[in-house]
């Protein structure tokens, strides 16, 4: 299954791609969270407010785009912590062109990135009760490591890492 892919691209992300991100983000959280995130904090979820808030760091991001269509996002970042030294912050695919090889394309772009800068150990949090992409993180090669807790609304929530040892990680997954 392609679903649209078939002239994807991954880069650096524009101005003018800011609101399809705030919608992939928006829509991501109110499904896929949907009985793991409150139902409340969901709601008040709006694309324009995400707009908003992404038109000033943009440039953070990596987009997979199909021509004028973002599919999907990542955002990348260079860390100095006790035991890794980079971290995907948030992976995102379009929720209706999940499992379709976009969110690979997305994470081995971050891991020849982080190659490229000789990083070594590469860490992604996720909420532990996501068994999506916890599913996903550990077919990717990443390793169970440390938890947490992250605020969200009036909640903490649980999370989950997972590390990833970069000389070690095929990129074929």
């Amino acid at each position: 299954m392609n679903n649209g892919q078939e002239n994807m691209i991954i880069r650096r992300a524009a101005e003018d791609d800011v609101w399809q991100i705030a919608d992939i983000l928006v829509e991501d959280w109110k499904t896929a969270y949907r009985g793991i995130i409150d139902s409340e904090y969901l709601d008040s979820m709006s694309v324009e407010e995400r707009y908003r808030r992404e038109l000033s760091r943009y440039r953070i991001y990596r987009v997979a785009a199909a021509e004028k269509e973002i599919l999907g996002f990542t955002w990348n970042e260079m860390t100095d912590d006790e035991d890794s030294d980079c971290e995907i912050i948030a992976l995102y695919v379009r929720y209706g062109k999940r499992k379709s090889g976009i969110g690979r394309a997305l994470f081995r772009d971050s891991v020849e990135i982080f190659r490229a800068a000789g990083r070594k150990n590469m860490i992604i949090w996720c909420l532990r009760d996501n068994a999506e992409a916890r599913k996903f993180y550990e077919k990717m090669g990443g390793t169970v490591y440390k938890t947490g807790t992250h605020p969200w609304g009036s909640r903490e929530y649980d999370m989950i890492s997972y590390l990833y040892q970069l000389d070690e990680l095929p990129l074929e997954r």
